[in-house]
């Protein structure tokens, strides 16, 4: 009997809902669904004229609605040969799937149970009610405002707490005289990163950094202590909750945010590009070569959400290259690719920002934006701190410059590149650039480049993701419990934040190696008739290229020599299968920890351990004995009579193990 309960709490475990899991199954259920929509317009015949000339498959049904959800890019037929229905389901599908898009769940989710925590909070507590009364008379005005105290004058309602200093890391005398060869690696020489000019560089950005701990916290009624990561200490059960009604605050003003954020760009894009597109020259590459032509409109107005979504999908066949001397579109594209998604955390938080210094300093919402500002990462998951913001910027800066310098010198006198006149030419190094990694857009096809400029796109669509999924691995509030580092004053002081993201990034790429092998490995098994032919455009590193670019969601491709589509769309019906999944999976290899504040819901149990744990553990018995004269508004008197008759030192001691025990299984939990 013991062993049937074990195994069938092992199967609950495995169906137990999380984060990542209603991730994955909201793609899965979208998917299955739209790719019977979509092939079933194409069987009940809907499409007239096409019919006859175009059948769907539903292995490319699906395929091209992963393509699309997961903001791949892959095509296995030409989206020319679709009808203007399938299109639009394919349109609806990169706005749905779009990481910017899909964030404003989570907020809204998060935001409805903070709503209901608080809610349960003021109703039961007397104290709670209190709390909510005194605040709103501030805000209101009654009392002075919050936001007319300097940071530096005492509230006179409010006991003001200490910062308790941070142990330092103990220095070990004995390796002080080490070498630098002794200290890298297994003793061999330097890499790069760890050259003193790029730990000046860093410090340069830290120097660009306020630490969060010595801000003006003016949107909370009390002074709060603060440790280096910017986690709150020794709150007690009112500050706890008067914090929770301000991150409510913060979370409300995301949700009109981010959408306003996505409208705006997607509206300046379509205004300038759809009246360009009915100029006659660029309606003469829309209706000209490509069979039936195309409406302008639509396909700009196409080509702004997949360029925005960074999928890459073009309703022309021949992509981009036939706009090699038009700057505007190239422009406005590359605009929009950085906005929607590969500098979307850097752009959020400028606009945030800009927001706080244009309204009231006195205002409400001035304290949710500083409160974003502040503690991004309690809020959301794409909201970065200061530092973090520039080093992630820095990154893609460094990232996209050094693709766009080797465009140039691994293609010199290379027949395809150098006669293209040199002003476009540098232009479209730029837009290559830019598109390579994430956004999948070419200028020129991918079987024409240059043999070692193919082997650097690679390794760019391999680490395409890694900036955005380290930044939210390392600046997770619950970072050390994510990667099962004791939180304890030893830990703190002598594992340091290069530790931290030097972990994050060796499991996160022997996670992806895994994942790239074997999908690698079972397409090579299923085309091998293909490979040993050879058959046209056939080979082992076209198979490695679309791989990857699945896996990295880019959706670049060396294509068919007889057609304009992926080179996928050659393979078999289990491969194209293999590679759905490797775009899931690649999709979902951003999100963040299973134990990250930012996704998890409010009165969770899980969240509830991890924010008692981070109160430290010499004052756990602080914040209980607060919960406990909250407990005793509520059982009045008897309450109070039991308090009394209890051993101090005894309960100090029973917290204490409590929390030991809480810690042990909070670790458990994470392997």
């Amino acid at each position: 009997m013991a062993h049937f309960n074990t195994l069938y709490s092992r199967i609950k475990e495995y169906f137990h809902l999380n984060f990542y899991r209603v991730h994955v199954l909201y793609f899965i259920f979208t998917l299955l669904l739209s790719s019977i929509i979509i092939y079933g317009s194409g069987v009940d015949g809907n499409s007239h004229n096409a019919e006859a000339r175009f059948r769907l498959r539903y292995i490319d049904a699906l395929f091209l609605c992963t393509s699309a959800m997961t903001n791949t890019g892959l095509n296995t037929v030409n989206l020319s040969s679709l009808t203007g229905f399938q299109q639009s389901v394919l349109y609806i599908l990169m706005l749905i799937g779009n990481i910017t898009v899909v964030s404003i769940a989570t907020v809204l989710v998060r935001r409805h149970y903070m709503r209901k925590h608080m809610q349960d909070f003021v109703e039961r507590c007397e104290g709670g009610r209190k709390m909510v009364d005194d605040l709103e008379r501030k805000e209101n005005g009654s009392n002075r405002r919050l936001g007319s105290r300097s940071a530096d004058e005492p509230n006179p309602k409010v006991k003001r707490r200490r910062h308790h200093p941070q142990p330092s890391p103990q220095v070990d005398v004995s390796t002080t005289s080490r070498l630098v060869h002794h200290e890298r690696g297994h003793g061999g020489f330097p890499y790069p990163w760890e050259w003193s000019i790029a730990r000046n560089l860093g410090s340069m950005f830290d120097a660009l950094s306020n630490p969060v701990e010595n801000r003006s916290h003016h949107y909370l009624s009390f002074v709060p202590s603060l440790d280096q990561k910017g986690r709150f200490h020794s709150l007690g059960e009112r500050e706890h909750q008067e914090l929770g009604g301000v991150e409510y605050r913060a979370l409300g003003v995301l949700l009109w945010l981010i959408p306003l954020y996505i409208v705006f760009w997607l509206t300046i894009s379509m205004a300038i590009l759809v009246p360009w597109s009915y100029k006659r020259d660029v309606v003469a590459i829309l209706q000209g070569p490509q069979p039936g032509g195309l409406n302008p409109g639509w396909w700009s107005s196409f080509l702004v959400v997949s360029g925005f979504c960074n999928v890459g999908l073009d309703l022309l066949d021949m992509n981009m290259i036939p706009f090699q001397s038009f700057y505007l579109v190239l422009i406005v594209l590359m605009v929009a690719k950085l906005a929607g998604n590969t500098l979307f955390p850097v752009f959020l938080r400028v606009v945030i920002w800009v927001v706080a210094q244009f309204v009231p300093t006195t205002s409400r919402l001035h304290h949710s934006l500083t409160f974003l500002l502040h503690h991004p990462r309690r809020c959301f998951i794409l909201l970065f701190p200061s530092i973090n913001t520039w080093y992630l910027a820095a990154v893609q800066a460094c990232l996209h410059l050094g693709l766009w310098v080797f465009w140039f010198l691994l293609q010199i006198d290379y027949p395809t590149v150098w006669t293209i006149p040199a002003g476009q030419r540098t232009i479209a190094g730029l837009f290559q650039a830019l598109g390579v990694r994430t956004a999948g857009m070419y200028i020129i096809p991918m079987s024409q480049v240059a043999p070692a400029l193919l082997v650097l796109y690679t390794g760019a669509m391999y680490v395409s993701g890694l900036p955005i999924i380290i930044s939210i691995r390392s600046t997770n509030i619950y970072e050390e419990r994510s990667i099962g580092v004791q939180n304890t004053p030893k830990s703190e002081g002598n594992v340091s934040e290069k530790s931290y993201i030097a972990m994050h990034f060796q499991k996160q790429l022997i996670s992806d190696t895994w994942w790239l092998f074997i999908g690698l490995f079972l397409i090579c098994i299923i085309e091998r008739t293909a490979l040993a032919t050879p058959s046209p455009g056939f080979d082992i590193y076209a198979i490695l290229f679309d791989t990857v670019s699945a896996f990295g969601t880019v959706g670049l491709s060396t294509g068919v020599p007889y057609d304009t589509y992926s080179f996928c769309g050659a393979w078999h019906t289990l491969s194209k299968l293999i590679l759905i999944v490797i775009m899931i999976r690649g999709r979902h290899r951003g999100l963040p920890m299973a134990i990250d504040r930012a996704v998890l819901l409010p009165g969770q149990e899980l969240m509830e351990k991890m924010d008692r744990e981070y109160n430290g553990p010499t004052r756990e018995w602080g914040l209980k004995r607060e919960k406990g004269l909250v407990r005793e508004e509520e059982r009045g008197s008897q309450a109070e009579n039991e308090e009394e008759g209890q051993d101090p030192e005894q309960n100090a001691l029973t917290a204490e193990k409590l929390h030991q025990r809480e810690s042990q299984e909070a670790v458990a939990s994470t392997a």
